[in-house]
């Protein structure tokens, strides 16, 4: 069974805290948290992956990880009680997770079970491709990457910051459903106070 949780800011209500404990309630303690870390130049010493860390420590996880997709020890990541996919550019988090081959561990993880928790990119990447984004903002695929499709480990389509994002472009609303129509496909828009919980596919939207 499938255990998700996806939001546009991590950890930003008591709500969301206490769904991602909730997923990981099943899971072994002693197991360590994987935060995979995006494509940031500073990598593991960027100033919000430390704070991450951190955030989980003062919630009371013992081992949390960050994980670098180009150089870390795969083993690390197949031990995770839960993985959390971190925010960024969702391109360079894609793009990245492809090159590495990370991309099919994470997705045979997830298969199985292991909670996962994706943020803002991380919740984007999830889902079956990026060609929402490809359409809005194709100077963002500064890789000119063909192969847009997501891990898939779920059907849902997710757009984080969508209240901050559509004060910032009034015409986002329209750019989305017109996309939705020329596509049939379906996007779940949470402003940066809600989150999304995911079981085998079914979706349950929150604040």
């Amino acid at each position: 069974m499938t255990s998700i949780l996806l939001s546009s800011r991590a950890f930003i209500t008591d709500h969301i805290t206490h769904t991602f404990f909730e997923l990981m309630a099943d899971g072994n303690k002693n197991r360590p948290v994987v935060i995979i870390v995006n494509s940031v130049k500073e990598g593991k010493q960027h100033p919000k992956m430390i704070a991450l860390k951190n955030t989980l420590i003062q919630k009371g996880v013992s081992r949390p990880i960050l994980f670098d997709v180009y150089h870390d020890d795969v083993a690390v990541l197949k031990q995770a009680a839960a993985i959390i996919l971190n925010g960024g550019y969702e391109f360079f988090l894609l793009h990245s997770l492809k090159e590495s081959g990370m991309d099919q561990v994470l997705r045979t993880l997830i298969l199985k079970g292991v909670p996962t928790y994706g943020i803002s990119a991380g919740a984007i990447v999830l889902g079956p491709d990026l060609g929402l984004y490809q359409v809005i903002y194709p100077e963002d695929n500064l890789f000119h990457d063909k192969d847009i499709s997501g891990l898939h480990v779920t059907d849902i389509r997710i757009y984080p910051h969508y209240d901050q994002h559509l004060a910032q472009d009034p015409t986002l609303a329209e750019k989305i459903s017109k996309w939705e129509t020329a596509t049939h496909n379906h996007v779940i828009r949470i402003a940066n106070d809600e989150g999304v919980v995911i079981r085998d596919n079914v979706a349950r939207r929150f604040k």
